[in-house]
C-alpha cells in the first residue's frame, strides 16, 4: 500500500478498520497505538481520499473502511485528477519558457535579455543584493529554500537576512517560504530556524525536494541560484531578474507545491541524535 502513495500509519489504520464494522478514535489508538490525536487528522484525510467512512453517531466519531475495490479506485481517480491538473500546470509553464528559450537562444536578442538579468556570483554581493530586494519588498516575498548557501560560518549574515524579514513582516507584508528537508543532522536547528521565522509571522511549509533555489519579489524580482555541475564543490551563482513574466511563471510553481507541501512540524519524525552541526553555519542567503 505505502508504494501506492499510502503512508504506512494510513495502511495501519485502514487495516484495522478492515477488522470491525465501524471503530472508534479510542478503538483505533488500542489497535494500531496511533494516538488518539493523530488518529482524527488522519481518519479525515482518508475519508477526503475515499478510504473511509466518519459518522457521527451520539455525538461519538465513528468510523468504517471503505470496501476495498473502491477504495482503491477512489485513490487511482485522485491520482488521475492530480496528473492532469500537473499537465495543465507543465503547459502553462511550457507556454511561457518556451518562448523565452528561443528568445535566449537568438544571439541578435542578447544584449536585449543582458539589460534585465543581473549575474552576481561574490557572496558578499549575493548577500547584500537578498538583504536590498528584501527591504524593497512592498507586498508579498515567496521563496524556495535549499542548499548551496552562499556561506558559512557567518552567523552574522543570516541574523541581517532574518532581521530584515522581520521588519517587512511587520508592516504586513506577506513572506511564504518552502523548504527542502534538511540532511539528517540539521533536522533539530532547522526546525528552530524556521519555528523563530514564523512566530515572527512567516508562513513555511516543507517538502522532500524542491527543483531550484529562487525567491520572487513583489512577483517583480526573481533570485535564483545557477548549479555548477562541473565543480565538485557547491558554488553559488545567483541570477537577479527583472521580469514581470518570468515573476508570475515562478510564483505558479511556487503556489502548485505550495499546495503539495507539509506543515514543517512533520520535520519533528525525522529528528536524529547527534546532530550539533549548525544549520546556521551553512544558510545564509536561504
Amino acid at each position: 500500500m505505502v508504494e501506492l502513495g499510502i503512508s504506512e500509519t494510513e495502511a495501519k489504520i485502514y487495516t484495522a478498520l478492515l477488522q470491525k464494522r465501524e471503530m472508534s478514535a479510542s478503538e483505533i489508538y488500542e489497535l494500531t497505538s496511533v494516538p488518539r490525536t493523530k488518529v482524527y487528522e488522519i481518519t479525515h484525510k482518508m475519508a477526503l481520499r475515499g478510504m473511509c467512512i466518519e459518522k457521527l453517531m451520539n455525538r461519538k466519531r465513528k468510523y468504517q473502511a471503505v470496501e476495498p475495490k473502491r477504495a482503491l479506485s477512489n485513490l487511482i481517480n485522485q491520482y488521475e485528477n492530480e496528473l492532469q491538473e500537473k499537465k495543465e500546470l507543465a503547459n502553462a509553464i511550457c507556454n511561457f519558457f518556451c518562448p523565452l528559450y528561443e528568445k535566449i537562444r537568438e544571439e541578435k536578442n542578447l544584449k536585449e535579455l543582458c539589460g534585465y538579468v543581473e549575474i552576481i556570483k561574490d557572496i558578499n554581493s549575493i548577500h547584500e543584493r537578498y538583504l536590498s530586494l528584501v527591504k524593497n519588498t512592498k507586498k508579498e516575498l515567496i521563496g524556495f529554500v535549499k542548499p548551496p548557501f552562499a556561506t558559512e560560518y557567518r552567523i552574522d549574515k543570516l541574523i541581517e537576512q532574518e532581521t530584515v524579514e522581520y521588519e517587512i513582516l511587520k508592516t504586513g507584508i506577506v513572506v511564504r517560504m518552502l523548504y527542502e528537508y534538511p540532511e539528517p543532522n540539521k533536522v533539530d536547528i532547522t526546525i528552530k530556524h524556521i519555528g523563530k521565522c514564523v512566530r515572527a509571522g512567516e508562513k513555511a511549509r516543507v517538502v522532500k525536494k524542491l527543483p531550484i533555489k529562487m525567491y520572487v519579489f513583489d512577483q517583480r524580482y526573481v533570485l535564483m541560484a545557477l548549479d555548477n555541475a562541473e565543480s565538485a564543490v557547491p558554488l553559488l551563482t545567483m541570477l537577479v531578474i527583472e521580469h514581470p513574466g518570468f515573476a508570475r511563471a515562478s510564483r505558479i510553481l511556487f503556489d502548485h507545491l505550495w499546495q503539495q507541501a507539509d506543515d514543517y512540524q512533520v520535520l519533528k519524525s525525522l529528528r536524529k541524535k547527534g546532530s550539533e552541526r549548525t544549520f546556521f553555519q551553512k544558510k545564509v542567503v536561504r
